[in-house]
C-alpha cells in the first residue's frame, strides 16, 4: 500500500519527532507499522497450531507493541490538516489491540480446557472468529477509504500489500 509518487511539501514533524518529508513519507510511516501487525496475526496463527504457550506469550507482547505503535500513530501530525488516515489507522491499531488481548485470548483459554473437541467449544470459537472477521472488515474497509482518499488528495500511487493477501487466504482457511 506504499505511495509511489512523492507529493514535494514542506516537512511536517510530529510530537513523535519524525518529520514527514512528503505524503508518501507519511502513509509509508503507517503502512510500515500496519505490516508489522499483519506479519503478527501470521506469525499468531502459525505458532498457536503448535504451541499454546507460546502463542499466548507472543500476545503479550503483541499488546505493548500495539501500546507503542498507537502512541507513535496519535503523535503525528494531521497532514497539512488532514488526520483522517491517522485516525482510521488508531482506529484500527485499537481494535487489533483488543482482539489479542482480549479475543485471542479466549481462543486459546478454550483450547487449553479441551473446548476444541466439544460442541461447546466450537461454536463459542466459530462465534468469536466470526465477530472478529466482522469488526475486522468495517475497519479495513474505513482504513482503504481513509488511505485511497489521502491518496488522491496527495497525488499518490498506491501498491497491493501482498501481506493481506496471505492473511484473506487464512480467513477462508479457517471458515
Amino acid at each position: 500500500m506504499a505511495g509511489l509518487m512523492p507529493n514535494c511539501t514542506q516537512p511536517v514533524r510530529g510530537k513523535n519527532g519524525v518529520v514527514y518529508r512528503s505524503a508518501s513519507e507519511y502513509n509509508d510511516y503507517i503502512v510500515s507499522r500496519q505490516s508489522t501487525v499483519m506479519q503478527q496475526v501470521l506469525d499468531f496463527v502459525a505458532v498457536s497450531e503448535r504451541d499454546l504457550d507460546s502463542a499466548d506469550k507472543m500476545l503479550d507482547g503483541y499488546v505493548l507493541q500495539l501500546d507503542r505503535i498507537i502512541s507513535e500513530i496519535h503523535a503525528m501530525p494531521a497532514y497539512r490538516g488532514d488526520s483522517a488516515l491517522r485516525n482510521a489507522a488508531v482506529r484500527t491499531f485499537e481494535f487489533y489491540r483488543r482482539i489479542f488481548g482480549n479475543e485471542y485470548k479466549r481462543i486459546i483459554a478454550i483450547r487449553r480446557e479441551g473446548g476444541s473437541f466439544t460442541a461447546e467449544g466450537m461454536e463459542e470459537m466459530e462465534r468469536i472468529v466470526q465477530e472478529i472477521e466482522r469488526t475486522e472488515e468495517k475497519f479495513d474497509k474505513a482504513f482503504h477509504d481513509a488511505q485511497l482518499n489521502f491518496a488522491r488528495r496527495n497525488n499518490m500511487q498506491l501498491k497491493e500489500n501482498e501481506m493481506q493477501k496471505e492473511i484473506d487466504r487464512l480467513d477462508k482457511k479457517y471458515q
